[in-house]
């Protein structure tokens, strides 16, 4: 089985999006370290809004240095091996650099426009190109894959032929049975089939064996209330080891967090916080079910000092049992 580690590189969107320190570089740095020990690849979805907003900014002496380390750390995991994709958050394009801010947050951010569908399909063209040059830059290399922010994938005919034309074939953002609907964002992958991969064509969740695009689906999880339960108090009780690294603040959604106490959710496979114990689980889930991906999904962001030793013990016995790292293709 091919194991894919992905994380999305990205700051919060709350209304503090933390620091490129806490949120980006120094869990990066710690990932990287993970990798060289278990001499694995990792795959990581560039939050490239963000880059293009750095350098509009960057007549700003701050958004200047974060555009400079955020490059260049991208430049160094892309040396070292490790995948770089397409990651699009397009209400980039309307939030804001607040000059006049005296806190280490400077960035004003509205989430009005949150999907590349809440645009103009020609709008939505020109972020898609946009934002893949601005990795072009960086690596040098191109891009073949994309996984779309908060998972808005939807409508995929909106986006379609701009991936096309950027010569990205392969989308990573579906998990089965995975459904969200929020004034910021929404979708449904109700209709998609429990299986790891499937060739598409105007739909990620519907197969097409002619297809020109390639979903490999985020693993599933079905997660239990007594779970959530347990992390709030691991957090409570240990928050130097369970508490996230980033220091921003997610969106904020009180019906789904209600849910997830009193009923179970349906998750992904994910090392942010105390989910990463669950990586054997979702793994001997993958082999019970024959499949010959998983994907895990996680945020550099959302990592807690618990993620990286879970990270370890999960890398040792998936390699023990015969299964490799590997990049999308």
């Amino acid at each position: 089985m091919q194991i894919h580690l992905s994380f999305d590189y990205e700051l919060f969107f709350g209304v503090n999006a933390g620091t490129i320190e806490k949120c980006i570089l120094e869990p990066t740095q710690q990932l990287i370290q993970l990798a060289e020990k278990n001499s694995i690849p990792l795959i990581f979805f560039v939050d490239a809004g963000y880059l293009v907003q750095l350098k509009n900014n960057s007549q700003y002496a701050s958004c200047k240095l974060d555009l400079e380390r955020i490059s260049s750390q991208i430049a160094k995991l892309s040396s070292l091996g490790h995948q770089i994709a397409l990651h699009i958050h397009p209400h980039w394009e309307d939030s804001k650099f607040d000059t006049d801010s005296n806190q280490d947050d400077k960035w004003i951010i509205d989430t009005k426009r949150y999907k590349l569908s809440d645009f103009s399909k020609e709008e939505a063209s020109q972020i898609i190109s946009k934002y893949n040059a601005a990795l072009f830059d960086i690596t040098g290399k191109k891009c073949t894959a994309y996984r779309a922010g908060g998972w808005c994938v939807q409508p995929f005919l909106h986006i379609k032929a701009a991936l096309k034309e950027n010569d990205i074939t392969i989308d990573s953002s579906v998990y089965f049975n995975g459904f969200h609907d929020s004034p910021a964002h929404s979708y449904d992958f109700t209709i998609a089939k429990d299986k790891a991969e499937w060739k598409f064509e105007n739909d990620p969740c519907v197969e097409d064996l002619k297809g020109s695009f390639k979903e490999i689906s985020i693993t599933p999880d079905k997660v239990g209330a007594l779970f959530y339960w347990e992390l709030y108090f691991k957090m409570k009780s240990a928050p130097e080891k369970f508490k996230p690294l980033g220091n921003g603040i997610w969106l904020k959604d009180k019906g789904r967090i209600y849910k997830q106490f009193h009923s179970s959710t349906d998750h992904f496979a994910c090392a942010d916080g105390y989910f990463s114990s669950r990586l054997i689980h979702n793994l001997q889930q993958c082999e019970q079910k024959k499949f010959e991906r998983m994907m895990v999904l996680s945020h550099p962001k959302s990592l807690a000092p618990c993620s990286f030793d879970y990270l370890n013990e999960f890398i040792v016995f998936a390699k023990q049992r015969g299964h490799h790292f590997a990049i999308l293709n």
